[in-house]
């Protein structure tokens, strides 16, 4: 517990404790793992990758960078598909993985996850069409989820309990996922409300979808994804992260990039 307090104060730092710190340190680089999940991590237009959990890394690495006493720290922000995650942290391709990453106990014996900063919940996604407004309406209906994904483990276990018959077809990316269903693949997507607000505002026809107010599973908590084993490094992200979460600053950036993604252009949920 004391070696926890140490490693977090900006005046009592010795040397590195952790693999991963030894690693910044002695490279001057953080290397950031992210996906393309609008409003939390995404490359824009303008090729700068960018959102609410990339701007919440990008605090600690200048907690890092101030407290391991570097003159500048590189960061390099790469893409990771889910299934990538774990083998990419534990061979530290990456320090730490900066994209939504929900918190599971079936993944704890691999990685280590920071504190929870935004809680989601899973819904139902669907063409109006399909008239498709709660579980029920799906049994024995193809659903599409992404693989690698605490949502498909949700829904794994949500098909058993309730007897649904429901032929799940997985894919690499949200995106994908979120595509099957609007080109008629699928009759329904499951996927986090948050997650799914900005695919539907990029349609060429938002009008044409609804999100059930029915949730699917448990909350989805999101957390930053480390390497197992490395406490320290965990420690510190914790302690940056509380004070950053607890900061005015926090609050502008939920307001900028948060609250207004969840406002759904064409209004159409059910």
């Amino acid at each position: 517990m004391l070696l926890a307090l140490a490693i977090v104060s900006r005046n009592m730092w010795a040397a590195p404790v952790s693999p991963t710190l030894e690693h910044i340190k002695q490279s001057n680089t953080l290397n950031i793992g992210y996906r393309q999940l609008a409003p939390f991590s995404f490359r824009d237009n303008d090729g700068k990758v960018t959102g609410y959990t990339i701007t919440l890394c990008n605090l600690i690495a200048d907690e890092l960078r101030h407290s391991l006493g570097l003159k500048k720290l590189a960061i390099n922000y790469i893409p990771i598909l889910f299934t990538d995650r774990v083998s990419s942290l534990n061979s530290s391709k990456i320090d730490m993985d900066c994209s939504v990453n929900t918190d599971a106990p079936e993944r704890k014996s691999s990685v280590s996850f920071s504190n929870d900063y935004y809680v989601a919940n899973m819904r139902i996604v669907s063409l109006g069409k399909n008239n498709i407004r709660s579980l029920n309406d799906l049994k024995g209906r193809t659903v599409s989820v992404p693989r690698g994904s605490k949502d498909l483990l949700e829904l794994n276990r949500v098909n058993r309990e309730k007897h649904l018959s429901l032929s799940i077809i997985t894919s690499d990316t949200m995106e994908d996922a979120f595509n099957m269903m609007a080109q008629h693949s699928t009759a329904a997507v499951i996927l986090d409300d948050i997650l799914a607000y900005p695919f539907i505002n990029q349609s060429e026809h938002p009008e044409d979808f609804t999100v059930s107010h029915e949730t699917v599973g448990d909350k989805m908590k999101y957390a930053i994804m480390m390497k197992k084993q490395d406490p320290m490094f965990v420690a510190f992200v914790d302690k940056t992260l509380e004070r950053i979460l607890e900061s005015p600053q926090n609050m502008q950036l939920v307001n900028k990039l948060l609250v207004q993604k969840v406002v759904i252009k064409n209004k159409h949920s059910d």
